[in-house]
């Protein structure tokens, strides 16, 4: 029997489905008050979307990722309306899907809690096996305040030089 047919893989095309999510960050060029010194950063958004934490971190083939939203309780989608409601998922060493070839660890779960905080996550090591996009990357934003490192800089965090948004270098433009 094949594994589409066991039922208990769910229907999605790569098998992550409802956890593959990413983070979504402000650009660093539109935050206020940066503090940067070469590939680390701190600064503070706009505030729009500041009800919100999430985490995201690179080490070689491992990643991991985060997302809660507070104060979600007047949100019209009805996502958060549950006292304590989660699910999650894990494959460990898995082949079932011969296409994408071995899953070394992938795990991921979502959940909501007291009625207004819904939280998302995952983690996962080589998967997919191959060369990695970034040796070391951190990315925070807690409420309206941004963290993030980096090693060798990237888009998502510039080699920037400054102090409470006085740059001495700014981020070269492509």
């Amino acid at each position: 029997m094949s594994a589409e047919n066991k039922g208990v893989y769910g229907g999605e095309e790569d098998g992550k489905g409802q956890f593959d999510f990413d983070p979504t960050f402000d650009d660093p060029s539109t935050m206020k008050m940066k503090t940067a010194c070469c590939c680390c950063l701190c600064a503070v958004d706009d505030c729009e979307d500041f009800m919100q934490v999430q985490t995201k971190g690179v080490c070689l083939w491992c990643e991991n990722a985060g997302s809660a939203k507070c104060c979600q309780c007047t949100d019209e989608s009805g996502e958060s309306l549950a006292c304590c409601q989660g699910m999650s998922q894990c494959k460990q060493c898995s082949m079932t899907d011969q296409e994408k070839g071995l899953v070394c660890c992938n795990q991921g779960q979502k959940g909501i809690c007291c009625c207004c905080v819904v939280g998302l996550g995952k983690a996962s090591c080589c998967d997919p096996i191959g060369a990695p996009e970034s040796c070391v990357k951190c990315m925070a934003q807690y409420f309206c305040v941004h963290v993030r490192s980096a090693l060798p800089c990237d888009e998502e965090v510039p080699f920037e030089i400054g102090c409470c948004g006085v740059m001495c270098k700014e981020r070269e433009t492509v």
